[in-house]
């Protein structure tokens, strides 16, 4: 595992005698990060050891395969290792969120409880502001009662999808079969649907994003 930077650009290139051992070490050095990572993780806290342990190896592997195919992107700025960590960091969050998204329910993507409160809500004026905070969950019970009872299907899906998970529009397309032309139909016509739903409650544009923001 003691390279240079160079050392290791160079033993990663398909040819190489030493790539077979390189690619090897590469992969054992960012399974063991990426499972310290899944460990620490409370929602995966129900996940049996063997279950973390395949996933760190099937992340790894994939990680592996971005890296070799963007090895000419690295710029040399940080060690190898370094660089390697954050790419297997940034997939191994979006694969748990990809998954996360694919396992929610409909129900739990817009029935709210604390978690898609938090995402708007900022608790940390509740204290001082408490006819605030009030007004806050009053607003955004009747976001959810819309979303709930006047968007579709699809429609709630996508916005669960793009707002809370903050999934990429491509990858949803790529989920839910479509193109992001489709995507971004469905999140518009979504967001005409519950600003005059909402306006209708009396809860006007601006007021939501002042009360929000």
């Amino acid at each position: 595992m003691d390279r240079t930077n160079d050392m290791w650009l160079a033993q990663l290139q398909d040819g190489h005698p030493d790539q077979a051992q390189a690619v090897e070490d590469l992969r054992r050095y960012l399974k063991r990060g990426i499972l310290g990572y899944l460990y620490t993780r409370s929602d995966l806290g129900t996940r049996a050891g063997p279950e973390l342990e395949q996933m760190s190896e099937d992340f790894a592997q994939e990680t592996l395969l971005k890296i070799k195919a963007n090895l000419d992107s690295f710029k040399g700025k940080s060690k190898f290792t370094t660089w390697a960590s954050k790419i297997a960091s940034n997939h191994t969050i979006g694969r748990l969120r990809r998954a996360r998204w694919r396992d929610l329910s409909l129900d739990v993507l817009t029935e709210a409880g604390t978690s898609l409160q938090e995402v708007i809500a900022d608790d940390s004026h509740a204290l001082s502001h408490p006819e605030v905070e009030s007004e806050k969950k009053q607003v955004w019970q009747s976001i959810i009662a819309v979303i709930n009872n006047d968007l579709t299907d699809r429609q709630r899906q996508v916005i669960g999808a793009v707002y809370f998970e903050q999934i990429p529009m491509a990858e949803v397309a790529h989920l839910l079969g479509t193109n992001t032309n489709n995507i971004y139909k469905i999140l518009h016509d979504a967001r005409l649907k519950l600003k005059k739903q909402l306006g209708a409650l009396g809860f006007e544009t601006d007021y939501i994003l002042n009360l929000f923001g």
